[in-house]
């Protein structure tokens, strides 16, 4: 039986490894990768460090998201420069700093660069924008200004793109940082000028990386120690409740979200029919004024002279549990 999976991944990548870039990426620390774990970088542009075999999966879906994006807003005739096909390397030699933009809306008044990301639909949204690509756009857009004529950058756009849902599409505005190749020289000449791994820091062991990284056995970190956590067995009883805890825990939030926007719309609507009460089918809708609640002030009291301590109590302990994603 022909397996598709394996000829879909072989083929994927034969396509990628025909890219080519207009500069050599082991002589620069690129934008992308700029956060990123300092030793992970260091092996990265050595050759004669081999990773270990990883999944590119990920890195594939980003790729043609950004295809997607870049395609669409054509269509919609938004001026975009310098994405899909036309994407081009910029590098400063004397920072030796690189980055790859995704994009700029060019208006005729001010340049807009873009970067597309693309999130996992389990993603807790409130944790983006993630500072790694924040910093990226803003390393594009200096490098952007430096290198090519325009007519001021004053902010570009990171914008995050729903795996599962290609409609769900969040932007955040990052403004124009004039010092951050500056910032990021000095990282940049660790990475690329250290003779030796060993005086760098693990930082993966305090940002994750560790997890991700394939570079783990010759940097000499055991992934389970470097997140200070026991690992448990793929499938097992605790990791099973603890994904349904997290995924419940997203769908909570999510739907937290969309209550107070409908309760939003629902007052709205009342005071536009200039009601207080309404009737739904079989849902009663009543709008009214509710008194604020009575709390104690402590920090006026502290600041008159009163001792509350007399009448403070502690209740009994209780657990606390977190479940959390660690990405």
């Amino acid at each position: 039986m022909t397996n598709i999976k394996d000829l879909t991944i072989a083929g994927r990548t034969a396509i990628e490894a025909e890219k080519s870039f207009n500069v050599d990426r082991a002589k620069f620390m690129t934008a992308s990768e700029a956060e990123s774990c300092i030793r992970k970088q260091w092996y990265s542009k050595r050759p004669a460090f081999e990773p270990q075999e990883q999944d590119w999966g990920f890195a594939w879906r980003g790729t043609h998201m950004e295809k997607y994006m870049a395609e669409s807003l054509e269509a919609a005739n938004v001026p975009l420069r310098f994405a899909g096909d036309d994407q081009f390397t910029l590098h400063d030699p004397e920072t030796k700093i690189a980055a790859t933009p995704d994009g700029v809306i060019a208006y005729e008044d001010e340049w807009v660069p873009i970067e597309f990301k693309t999130i996992d639909p389990r993603t807790n949204k409130k944790n983006l924008p993630r500072s790694g690509h924040v910093t990226q756009l803003k390393i594009g857009m200096k490098l952007l200004d430096q290198y090519h004529d325009n007519p001021g950058i004053r902010a570009g756009l990171l914008v995050y793109t729903d795996a599962s849902n290609y409609n769900d599409i969040i932007q955040f505005r990052v403004d124009f940082e004039d010092g951050i190749l500056e910032e990021m020289a000095p990282r940049a000449r660790q990475v690329l000028g250290k003779k030796s791994a060993d005086a760098l820091d693990r930082e993966g062991k305090k940002n994750g990386d560790c997890r991700y990284c394939s570079y783990t056995e010759v940097c000499g970190v055991d992934v389970a120690e470097a997140t200070g956590r026991t690992k448990g067995n793929r499938g097992s009883k605790i990791e099973t409740a603890a994904q349904r805890h997290v995924e419940i825990k997203d769908q909570e939030e999510a739907l937290k979200i969309e209550k107070a926007a409908l309760s939003e719309d629902i007052k709205a609507d009342l005071k536009k029919r200039e009601t207080n009460s309404f009737v739904a089918g079989d849902i009663v809708i009543e709008l009214s004024e509710v008194k604020g609640r009575t709390s104690l002030d402590k920090k006026a009291a502290k600041a008159a002279g009163v001792n509350l301590a007399p009448f403070e109590k502690v209740g009994a302990s209780s657990e606390r549990l977190l479940v959390k994603r660690v990405s």
